[in-house]
């Protein structure tokens, strides 16, 4: 085989190979307890419970990679087989496949990072205590929850063997909640609610271990310094329901975040991209939402129902003094979003003929607006100072159509899953003298899901 017949191998360490296995168990038990008084027509409720939750997890990787015991790979062996596409080192009579060491030199290494490996287990406790007040035309619903949590993280200090390290994370945290409801009739209520909740680092995000994330075609390490997130929730909302299984609700909502974790990227190597998890020191989040479920039978279309779900959002990252990050919208939040549904069922057909009997179909659109997907970072001080851009991710039309049929005993059922097939695409913007350049650093189709089924039922 000549050298124009085939590719040329770089590096030896491009054909690796990497598994990993994670194995986790969860014990958890609730109890609930619910009593109502009577003291003529005022009937106050009361609630209390408890939770419990033990949580274990093993996570191990191993990598292999191909050596040859003479150090470069000599010409001979550099290339591709361009019908076959492999190496040609393991398509040779001697090759490296079915022994680790064979004739030429070439022989299978593992690469030993004990780093990567971690194992941690968490303890929760909590228990909760509320009251619903009936008074008149108001429906007062508030009550605290007290949570204890204790996670223990075991990583492993060194690379090259065992050396366990735990560190230890402790949350005792009081939460209150507060939904207070006016009945305008008995179908229209306004409702103001306040709750205060948290989110949590979960093991992967404060393990040191790197994994391969393969929608992010990058690696992705944790980061063991990670606070909890708070965040604040106060919403005001009119909500209308004129007939059963119909909602529309208008919904004005409110959030503050406290030490919210945010994905985050820097460069290394050159050009390759690790992410990782920061807290940033506070944000805010306001807007709008709209929700509608209704039969479309005033328009004289009984067999048609809709389904809208559309908000408006406005977000704020918030920095120390003297940081140097620019006022941003929060990592992960998308300025809008709108989901609509129009579903069909032949059974609501009026004076409907047996062969239409049966048919049920839906037509769902998505759409979320341009989001920032990884916070970028400003890298070295003085002159070497480099701005490493944010990272966004496009606004991409989705749409998925069903339709089934049932048929005595059988439903058959075709699904056709992102019909429109657009491109997912993440880009780069950077400001300069000239003006804002634009770069796509990643774009790729999901491409269609096609699925036919059929079923039978006794």
């Amino acid at each position: 085989m000549t050298e124009e017949e085939c590719f040329v191998i770089d590096n030896l360490n491009d054909f690796n190979r990497e598994t990993s296995q994670l194995d986790e168990h969860i014990l958890s038990a609730a109890a609930n307890w619910e009593h109502e008084f009577s003291f003529g027509s005022f009937t106050p409720s009361l609630f209390a419970g408890a939770y419990a939750e033990h949580r274990r997890r093993a996570y191990e990787t191993r990598q292999w990679t191909l050596q040859y015991e003479g150090g470069q790979l000599p010409g001979s062996l550099n290339g591709r087989d361009t019908e076959t596409g492999l190496p040609i080192i393991l398509t040779m009579d001697n090759g490296a496949t079915g022994s680790l060491t064979n004739t030429i030199g070439i022989s299978q290494y593992e690469l030993i990072d004990w780093s990567n490996n971690y194992s941690a287990r968490s303890t929760q406790g909590s228990g909760y205590v509320s009251v619903k007040l009936p008074i008149r035309k108001f429906d007062v619903y508030g009550g605290v929850r007290f949570e204890h949590v204790r996670t223990e993280l075991i990583s492993n200090t060194r690379r090259q063997e065992p050396s366990p390290l735990s560190t230890f994370y402790d949350y005792n945290d009081l939460f209150a909640s507060l939904n207070l409801s006016y009945h305008l009739t008995d179908k229209q209520q306004v409702r103001l609610a306040y709750g205060r909740t948290t989110n949590r680092p979960e093991f992967r995000e404060l393990s040191s271990s790197v994994y391969y994330d393969f929608d992010l075609a990058s690696n992705v390490q944790g980061n063991h310094n990670l606070l909890p997130a708070y965040i604040n929730n106060l919403d005001l909302g009119w909500e209308w329901y004129p007939h059963a299984g119909e909602v529309v609700n208008l919904l004005l909502f409110y959030k503050h975040f406290r030490n919210p974790i945010e994905w985050t990227y820097t460069v290394a190597g050159g050009t390759d991209l690790v992410y990782s998890y920061l807290n940033a020191e506070g944000a805010d989040n306001y807007g709008i939402e709209l929700d509608i479920r209704k039969q479309l039978d005033f328009m004289r279309l009984p067999f048609l129902s809709l389904s809208l779900n559309a908000s408006w959002i406005k977000s704020n990252v918030t920095f120390p003094e003297g940081s140097k990050e620019e006022s941003r919208p929060m990592q992960g939040q998308s300025p809008y979003l709108v989901n609509v549904g129009l579903f069909f069922n032949s059974n609501q057909i009026p004076n409907k003929a047996k062969r239409t009997q049966g048919w049920t179909a839906s037509m769902l659109y998505n759409v979320i607006g341009k989001r920032l997907i990884g916070v970028g970072r400003s890298v070295g001080t003085g002159t070497t100072e480099v701005r490493v851009p944010d990272s966004y991710e496009m606004p991409r039309h989705q749409l998925d159509f069903n339709i089934a049929k049932r048929l005595g005993h059988f439903d058959f059922r075709l699904s056709i899953r992102d019909l429109l097939a657009q491109k997912v695409q993440l880009k780069q913007f950077e400001k300069t003298p000239q003006g804002e350049v634009e770069q796509v650093t990643r774009s790729y189709r999901p491409g269609r899901n096609i699925q036919l089924s059929a079923s039978f039922q006794f």
